[in-house]
């Protein structure tokens, strides 16, 4: 008996109040992770000048940004191994509970910049906790359709959660600089929702032997006692995966970083001009990835990602040649709408072909991957940009995001010949 939503056997279609209140805390525990760097952002010329009596106070003031990501990236492996061989909610629970106070630290410590760094380093430990338990608790709960739905939701409940606490935090931090850590304390008060509705996966489904196929294989087809087997046969895919998580941030980070200071050099206007530019684009990413759900059921993951991809390219070599506004807007249109595309999908892909019980240290490594990317991004970027330009960046990037789709689309060509042939 199958589910007639793509769920497999043992999941079936969720449609009481029960698992839509699982679904929404679940997003909400999602958002939190947005809120670890970029909430403070706004508060950083004010915290500036609070500690410029401090030697290199700029540098220590970034660092109050930049260390959770370089935390997240070194503790992620290690709670997935964690969440593997113990249980995913408690740590989802304390994760959150340590994420508020950590948070939160950063106001009670406000007159020491040193200890608002440490507690910027135990708010990293708690990210990690709270991003690599809910995605792997999203693979127990859904299944098919409903996963590709949720993950959907997901990736836009971060962007457009970006937009919101940014547009709070900046509103805090006209009043005080400190007063931006009053945001953190949102986590503690959905912890009760957590704990009342996000259910333990049975033992039976954490370490189902399975392995989901993307082609709607029937969910027992797998044979366990070739499971080593297989487990060698995903090392290409995964690779794979890694490779497109720190590529898609590098893109990320490299529009973030690089995009106002190209505005400025093309004199095409202020920093609220570029805001605009840069909040058009999480828009466009958003509102793509609420619709990923109904996209997943006309394509399979690799034409997602490498149509997305395609999209991403295009818009960068756009990008490159856009001496005016309505072409970088245009531009920036289409690159949101392939990562809109990419983000969610990643995740899919990654669930298609691993085992339950390894999740956790699958989705740890990924996280670590999209954190690594970030931190390196302007180390690998800037000296770029210095000989060469912005505009021959994008262009770069967007080349061998071209070169990238070519080589993935070939291999998986001669995959599909192969496999064809050897059945003949």
């Amino acid at each position: 008996m199958s589910s007639k939503s793509g769920e497999s056997e043992w999941l079936k279609p969720e449609t009481t109040r029960k698992n839509q209140l699982r679904r929404i805390f679940l997003l909400l525990a999602s958002t939190m992770t947005v809120m670890a760097g970029a909430t403070i952002a706004p508060a950083l010329p004010e915290m500036q000048k609070a500690f410029s009596s401090l030697t290199y106070a700029e540098l220590w003031v970034k660092l109050v940004l930049s260390v959770p990501g370089l935390i997240i990236a070194i503790c992620a492996p290690f709670v997935g191994i964690l969440i593997d061989n113990s249980a995913r909610k408690p740590v989802l629970l304390w994760a959150l509970v340590f994420y508020g106070f950590c948070g939160f630290a950063g106001y009670i410590l406000q007159d020491s910049l040193m200890a608002i760094i440490i507690s910027r380093i135990g708010l990293g430990v708690a990210v990690a906790g709270i991003m690599v338990s809910c995605t792997t608790l999203a693979g127990d709960y859904f299944k098919g359709p409903q996963l590709g739905k949720y993950m959907g939701y997901q990736a836009a409940s971060g962007g457009f959660g970006g937009v919101l606490f940014l547009s709070m935090a900046g509103i805090l931090a006209e009043q005080n600089w400190s007063h931006v850590f009053f945001i953190y304390l949102f986590a503690l008060i959905i912890i009760p929702g957590i704990y009342h509705f996000i259910n333990e996966p049975e033992p039976s489904i954490k370490n189902e032997g399975a392995t989901i196929k993307i082609k709607k294989a029937p969910p027992n087809s797998a044979d366990k006692s070739k499971l080593p087997t297989c487990e060698k046969k995903t090392n290409g895919p995964l690779s794979l995966c890694y490779l497109l998580a720190a590529l898609e941030v590098l893109v990320l980070y490299s529009l973030t970083l690089h995009l106002p200071f190209q505005i400025q050099a093309l004199q095409l206007g202020s920093s609220i001009e570029t805001g605009f530019l840069l909040s058009f684009l999480l828009m466009t990413m958003s509102t793509v990835s609420c619709f990923y759900g109904q996209l997943s059921q006309r394509l399979s993951v690799i034409s997602i990602h490498l149509n997305g991809w395609a999209l991403i390219s295009l818009g960068l070599l756009c990008l490159s040649q856009s001496p005016v506004t309505e072409m970088i807007l245009l531009s920036l249109f289409i690159t949101g709408f392939g990562m809109g595309m990419i983000r969610p999908n990643l995740i899919v892909w990654l669930f298609s072909f691993t085992q339950p019980a390894s999740r956790g240290k699958i989705i740890g490594g990924i996280t670590t991957c999209f954190f690594l990317g970030q931190f390196v991004s302007s180390v690998i970027t800037e000296p770029f940009v210095q000989i060469f330009g912005y505009s021959m960046l994008f262009l770069s990037i967007g080349t061998i995001g071209i070169v990238l789709v070519g080589s993935i689309a070939s291999v998986n060509l001669m995959q599909k010949i192969t496999h064809r042939i050897s059945q003949h």
